[in-house]
């Protein structure tokens, strides 16, 4: 029960995370994920087959770091208002929806704790872990990931295609460093320290 309740909360998170980039992306002037259904919650329509499988994968192999992604909401970056500004703000909003259910789960954590049942308490704990898991991994600056769009968005349009120009190249280095457990090593730490300083608010 609790291993499926992990990959309903990670399929969620992920969902999330898109729906943010589009909605920050219709509010800053392209209507191109409303256009094409891709503002709703239905998981079926953001789902990517590798980046769903991947995670389970990790799950069932009982890695303590999983990461997953959902097929990218389409964006035209020509019809967002304020030109870099709006690219970097659709960028980062992901990663801030991320961040915001972190957020949320914690403050759920702290106030309620006393009266949660153990079940329930452990989905808290796994919405904090996954999210913020997805938030430092997609900060990472490596294409395609949302740290290397957040990045380029200050970059010269020179620099900008080279980094495009390695998107597909990109996720294979990021599949290879977390099968052999290098990229877990390079961001578990700050994922650590971040959570023991909510553990920290949830219990003072």
């Amino acid at each position: 029960m609790l291993l499926i309740s992990k990959i309903i909360i990670l399929i969620f998170s992920l969902v999330f995370h898109e729906i943010a980039h589009g909605y920050m992306a219709y509010f800053c002037g392209d209507t191109t994920a409303k256009k094409y259904g891709r503002l709703s919650l239905n998981p079926i329509k953001h789902l990517d087959i590798a980046g769903t499988l991947f995670p389970i994968f990790m799950i069932l192999s009982g890695s303590s770091f999983i990461i997953g992604w959902a097929k990218p909401v389409p964006i035209n970056y020509y019809n967002l208002k304020n030109g870099r500004i709006g690219e970097f703000l659709v960028s980062i909003a992901g990663v801030t929806g991320n961040f915001i259910l972190v957020i949320v789960a914690t403050i759920l954590f702290r106030y309620f704790r006393s009266s949660l049942d153990a079940f329930t308490a452990t989905i808290i704990s796994y919405t904090i872990i996954i999210n913020l898991t997805l938030a430092i991994f997609n900060l990472l600056p490596i294409p395609p990931l949302d740290g290397s769009r957040a990045v380029s968005s200050f970059l010269s349009n020179k620099n900008r295609e080279f980094i495009f120009r390695y998107d597909n190249y990109g996720m294979i280095l990021i599949i290879i460093l977390a099968y052999f457990g290098i990229l877990g090593k390079i961001i578990s730490p700050i994922i650590d320290t971040i959570l023991n300083l909510l553990n920290y608010y949830i219990v003072m």
